[in-house]
């Protein structure tokens, strides 16, 4: 028998559950637990619930943003990023120093780094 990817479970508990509520919701939830046990998956459980969350943003039109900066962000400056993102936008924010300043903008696809240290380290290499 083929074995599945933690993938493949979490859109398959994303399609059992979707538009679920109340008991018939925790009973499809009770039924992939011992499904999971059975496959001997539940070991995978984080991994699997982590790729469902994905998979549920990604459905719904979510995108994650990850902001990196030298410095706290203020929230006008973060909804200016969100609003060039687009409406459905989540932001964890994180800060790094050794940045010196800019921003690191991470999406699921994409890095845009427009951080000081990224520009000075081009500026060294283009002067080596």
């Amino acid at each position: 028998m083929k074995k599945h990817s933690a993938r493949q479970y979490a859109i398959a508990l994303w399609r059992a559950t979707k538009g679920l509520k109340g008991k018939d919701l925790e009973s499809a939830i009770f039924n992939f637990a011992s499904l999971l046990s059975q496959q001997r998956m539940l070991k995978k459980a984080n991994v699997i619930i982590n790729h469902f969350i994905s998979y549920s943003k990604k459905q719904d039109g979510i995108q994650d943003l990850e902001l990196t900066s030298a410095y706290p962000l203020s929230e006008k400056t973060i909804d200016s990023i969100k609003k060039i993102f687009g409406k459905k936008i989540e932001v964890v924010c994180g800060t790094d120093r050794s940045l010196i300043g800019g921003v690191i903008i991470k999406t699921r696809d994409r890095i845009l780094d427009a951080s000081i240290k990224t520009q000075l380290n081009k500026l060294k290499q283009s002067l080596a």
